[in-house]
C-alpha cells in the first residue's frame, strides 16, 4: 500500500498502513475483550436508536470510552473492559459532538459520498482530544479539522479505508463487524497517538 509522508507535526507522519496494521494487532492480541466491547457498543447503540435523542446521548460517551481503553492498552496498562464507562466523564462535550459531526456527515453523504467521507476525516480526532486534552466539543473539533485539513487527501483516503473495513466486516454475517469496528477505532487511536501524542 502507497502510504503519504508529508509532516503534519514536527514529529509525526501519515502512515495509514502502519496505524491499520497496529490496530489490527491490537485487536487480536487482546480479541475476546474488544469483541465483548463490540457487542456493548452496538447493542447500547442499536437500543438506542428507537429515540434519536438517546442514541445521542449515549453515542459520544461510548466513543470516549472506547478510546480511554485503547489509550490505557497502548500505555502498557491492563485491559479493563468496565473503563469504557470512563467516557460518561466528558458527558456534555462527547455528546455534543457527537450530534454535530453526525450532523455534519449526514448531510456530507446527502450530497454524495465523498463529501461524507472528507468531512468524516476531518473530525476523525475529536473524540481522541476531548479524552485526552479535556477539550470542549467545539474546540476539539476545531483542533481535529485544523491538523486533518493539512493533508486532507491523506486522511480522506485512510478514511474510506476505515469505511471499506466496515463494510467487508458487515458483509460477513455480522460477526466481522464486530472484529472491524475495533480495529477502526483501535487504528484511529494509534494515528492520533503518532501525530498528538499521548498524556
Amino acid at each position: 500500500m502507497n502510504t503519504a509522508t508529508k509532516s503534519t507535526s514536527p514529529n509525526a507522519s501519515i502512515n495509514f498502513a502502519k496505524w491499520i496494521n497496529e490496530g489490527w494487532d491490537l485487536v487480536f492480541a487482546n480479541f475476546w475483550e474488544f469483541i465483548i466491547i463490540s457487542i456493548i457498543y452496538v447493542v447500547v447503540i442499536l437500543a438506542a436508536s428507537s429515540t434519536i435523542l438517546l442514541k445521542f446521548i449515549l453515542g459520544g460517551p461510548l466513543t470516549v470510552g472506547i478510546y480511554y481503553v485503547i489509550f490505557q492498552k497502548m500505555r502498557g496498562n491492563p485491559m479493563n473492559i468496565g473503563d469504557i464507562s470512563k467516557g460518561f466523564n466528558f458527558f456534555i462535550a462527547a455528546m455534543l459532538a457527537d450530534i454535530l459531526i453526525s450532523f455534519f456527515v449526514w448531510v456530507g453523504f446527502i450530497f454524495l459520498i465523498i463529501p461524507g467521507i472528507v468531512l468524516s476525516a476531518l473530525y476523525m480526532f475529536t473524540f481522541p482530544l476531548i479524552l485526552e486534552k479535556n477539550l470542549d466539543f467545539w474546540e476539539a473539533m476545531e483542533t481535529s479539522r485544523k491538523v486533518v485539513q493539512k493533508n486532507i487527501f491523506e486522511f480522506s483516503v485512510f478514511m474510506f479505508l476505515m469505511y471499506i473495513l466496515l463494510l467487508i466486516g458487515f458483509l460477513l454475517i455480522g460477526i466481522g463487524f464486530l472484529i472491524a469496528l475495533p480495529i477502526t477505532f483501535a487504528a484511529t487511536a494509534a494515528a492520533y497517538r503518532d501525530i498528538f501524542g499521548l498524556e
